[in-house]
């Protein structure tokens, strides 16, 4: 007698093999997954509560009566920044939070935005040195390391096949390729930047050591993005491509503040010093924060279905014209009644219909450069209108 014939799956016994396997590790990633997806929320919407407390902190006479009104402009301009950063970075968690390496992306910024921000909020409540440096070393260390973890995370986990088969110097050299390589690891990520934030803090505070980390983390950042997009596909350069832009203009910047800073006599003017300040610190924030929306918002290289639609455009546009013209209307207005004391409903239809004709143009020029900028006119959730027919050129 034979045996009966054992009946065997469709797919081959694969669905037991899943049965047994994969529910555990699925549910462990999902886990971890929404954890720190709901932490960047956190963090994100923590930001930007605390860039509205310090801009209220910032301008209150009684918190800070005798900051002059250039520092106060100057740290607003950098406030603000970062409460755009922290709705960017809300935003991408919320609406595009659905893949481990744009969480480690949105977590890195997330922590980084903090840091600067926790900083300045303990500033303006007058807390001392030692507070500050006690509650930012944590915050410091956590945003080093997912800096360069979600460099080499994102938008695919680099592999040491990808550092060896680089063709520029940290690919042909030895010793630095093991480097590169060691740094993929996160207990090495994780020891350096312990090691390097503790050395440039109190109460060893050396301050070239802290100097050193800082451009060391953000050269070793662009480096792996820049393998990132030499390595990739037409897909994954289009993603990686501002985002290099974000790290490599932020690390420009630092070394012609420190260039500028070591050749600006020591007996300059406090003006001169203001003017310089204001400038690095609007570039710092308005460069990096650019280069975030068009990847985000034009590039979709978190997500096709943030990608800002040109009638949004249109809208806002329409909208902002709209404000300008009315403020500057009521402005003009008000100036010409208080000046020549003629009925100001006169005046209001007369330079209602001077500006109207002034801002048409305007309008027009306006909507003209917009018909040539390749924002995506298509519906959510499909691919995104790219610049350019041909792939984006190798920075």
């Amino acid at each position: 007698m034979t045996e009966p014939a054992q009946r065997v799956p469709e797919d081959g016994g694969r669905s037991s093999l899943r049965a047994d396997v994969e529910p555990e590790i699925s549910t462990t990633s999902s886990r971890l997954h929404k954890f720190a997806r709901w932490l960047v929320i956190v963090f994100s919407a923590a930001n930007l509560l605390m860039a509205v407390a310090i801009l209220a902190l910032m301008w209150s006479t009684i918190a800070n009566p005798g900051t002059p009104l250039p520092t106060r402009i100057n740290d607003s301009v950098s406030i603000v920044g970062g409460l755009l950063f922290a709705a960017v970075i809300f935003l991408i968690a919320w609406n595009a939070g659905n893949q481990p390496a744009n969480l480690a992306l949105a977590l890195a910024l997330a922590l980084l935005n903090s840091g600067q921000l926790f900083d300045k909020l303990l500033e303006q409540l007058h807390a001392s040195d030692a507070i500050r440096d006690l509650v930012g070393l944590p915050i410091f260390i956590l945003f080093y390391g997912f800096w360069i973890l979600a460099a080499a995370r994102f938008p695919r986990k680099l592999t040491p096949a990808d550092i060896a088969s680089s063709g520029t110097i940290w690919g042909r050299i030895r010793p630095l390729r093991a480097v590169f390589v060691l740094f993929l690891r996160p207990p090495a990520v994780w020891g350096l930047v312990a090691i390097s934030v503790i050395l440039g803090t109190p109460p060893i505070n050396n301050p070239v050591v802290a100097a050193v980390k800082g451009l060391a983390t953000l050269l070793l950042v662009v480096i792996y993005f820049h393998i990132q997009y030499r390595s990739g596909d037409v897909e994954t350069r289009k993603k990686v491509l501002w985002f290099f832009e974000f790290f490599l203009g932020w690390f420009v910047f630092i070394l012609l503040r420190f260039g500028v800073q070591a050749v600006l006599p020591k007996d300059s003017s406090e003006t001169l010093r203001a003017v310089v300040s204001v400038f690095f610190n609007t570039a710092g924030k308005i460069v990096p924060l650019f280069c975030i929306c068009m990847a985000v918002f034009y590039a979709g290289a978190i997500s096709p279905a943030l990608v800002i639609r040109k009638t949004f455009v249109y809208g806002v546009t329409a909208a902002l014209l709209l404000f300008t013209y009315a403020t500057l209307e009521a402005f003009v207005v008000n100036i010409v009644v208080a000046r020549t004391g003629i009925n100001d409903q006169f005046a209001s239809a007369t330079l209602g219909a001077v500006l109207a004709l002034a801002f048409h143009p305007i309008k027009n020029r306006m909507e003209h450069g917009l018909r040539h900028v390749g924002l995506s006119v298509a519906p959510r959730g499909t691919a995104p209108h790219q610049l350019d027919s041909h792939e984006p050129s190798r920075p």
